[in-house]
């Protein structure tokens, strides 16, 4: 009977040991889809630190992004391998990404607008960056641009969302300038879906993120956060000061896609060092 007893109690012990490791595996913040916030009103940026706790790194954080780039920067040349190739457009009308930042599944919806998806199944596009291989998850837009450069914004800037396997997050931001119409940017106009949140895999239909980014890839590159709540921060941010170009046309269907501007207003630096590479 003993024997039966201990038994009973090491299978309760285990279950209790299955439980727990569930529940840390459940660990996720996805208060981003939950709470209402946006850019303007009483649930725009100068707020969003006070619509929900888990928030709070939004207005009480010391590495917050975005931020204006300026001449403070100190040269020291990192590699940046980008290996993206063409792949099946999936794309998204306010879409949202998950991502397991710092073993936390964080589920964040990047602005309100137009986004590209990349799943893993053969793990295409990929970029290295410090020693570290990232996955292309998605990438989208912002309008106006959300970081600066010598305090200039950009009509428009892409992000590309990078995670790694062992949960670092790295973020490409590219400014785009009006000028030259882009055939690229013109493509995914030419399919913006007609539903919100519902993600279309367009058969036939390919797109090379590698043709968005600039010929020349000098970079600045710091830590920073999300842009969007629940601005989570350990993020290693990499901006290519060379714009490319869109259309002012393409520029403002960008944006009305997105419901209007939406662009968290430059964040305070603080005693972050911001790096240069010309390489």
């Amino acid at each position: 009977m003993k024997r039966i007893s201990r038994v009973f109690v090491l299978i309760l012990a285990m279950a209790g040991l299955c439980f727990a490791a569930f529940e840390a595996r459940a660990d996720m913040n996805d208060s981003s889809v939950k709470v209402k916030w946006g850019y303007i009103g009483n649930n725009g940026p100068v707020r969003w630190g006070q619509l929900n706790p888990a928030f709070a790194l939004c207005s009480k954080g010391q590495s917050q992004s975005p931020i204006n780039i300026d001449k403070k920067f100190k040269k020291m040349d990192s590699d940046l391998e980008i290996h993206y190739q063409p792949a099946m457009m999936r794309i998204v009308d306010d879409g949202i990404t998950q991502l397991l930042i710092k073993s936390t599944q964080t589920v964040i919806n990047d602005g309100h607008g137009i986004q590209l998806n990349f799943p893993r199944n053969g793990a295409r596009e990929t970029i290295r960056f410090g020693g570290v291989d990232y996955h292309l998850e998605q990438f989208h837009m912002h309008s106006p641009s959300e970081n600066t450069l010598n305090g200039q914004a950009f009509p428009m800037e892409i992000h590309f969302v990078h995670q790694g396997d062992d949960g670092k997050v790295a973020v490409i931001g590219v400014f785009v300038k009006a000028g030259k119409a882009n055939p690229v940017l013109q493509n995914l106009i030419d399919h913006f879906p007609s539903d919100e949140g519902i993600e279309h895999s367009l058969q036939g239909v390919q797109i090379n993120p590698v043709d968005l980014l600039p010929e020349r890839r000098a970079f600045f590159y710091f830590s920073g956060s999300l842009t969007t709540p629940p601005c989570t921060e350990g993020l290693q941010w990499i901006v290519m000061p060379e714009p490319i170009t869109a259309s002012s046309a393409q520029i403002l269907l960008f944006r009305n896609a997105a419901g209007g501007e939406n662009a968290r207003p430059v964040q305070p630096r603080h005693k972050r060092k911001i790096f240069y590479s010309e390489k």
